[in-house]
């Protein structure tokens, strides 16, 4: 009998912020967004999530995610990379056993005073031969307000 190997982890919520310099003495109001998701079966869970913010003057993008595995393997990653202009921020989650396998992915870009954009799609699989179990959530915030889709469409 294998051992239970069970990994949990909000892994590396990532806050960012840059100021920009002051040659606007008004800022634009609050632009904030972001999706989150996962999936689970019976030994296996995956989740990821994403988020950020600007006003144009500063931005920030934070995002992270969990896997539990059940007698089996499970992974986290978060990683993210900011200038003045752009934000972005990537994380995944991926748990496996012997018949499962469940993964998670959350991408999140911020556009400084523009928009802010994300997209979360998880998937489920039995190995009992079935297709896999596939899921996406897309969102899209301007000043104008927010947009969530399924991802199938234009926003």
């Amino acid at each position: 009998m294998t051992p239970t190997t069970r990994t949990t982890a909000a892994v590396a919520a990532l806050m960012l912020g840059l100021a920009s310099s002051a040659a606007t003495a008004q800022s634009a109001p609050p632009i904030s967004g972001g999706t989150s998701g996962g999936v689970a079966g019976a030994g296996v869970s995956a989740s990821t999530y994403g988020s950020g913010t600007t006003d144009g003057s500063s931005l920030g993008v934070t995002g992270g995610g969990a896997a539990t595995a059940e007698g089996g393997e499970a992974r986290t990653d978060s990683r993210a990379r900011l200038n003045r202009r752009l934000a972005m921020q990537r994380s995944t989650a991926t748990a496996r056993t012997d018949d499962e396998i469940a993964r998670s992915r959350t991408r999140t870009m911020v556009r400084n005073g523009e928009e802010v954009r994300s997209r979360t799609t998880s998937m489920y699989r039995d190995r009992d031969g079935g297709p896999p179990v596939r899921e996406s959530t897309c969102s899209r915030s301007t000043e104008a307000g927010t947009v969530v889709t399924d991802c199938r469409g234009p926003y």
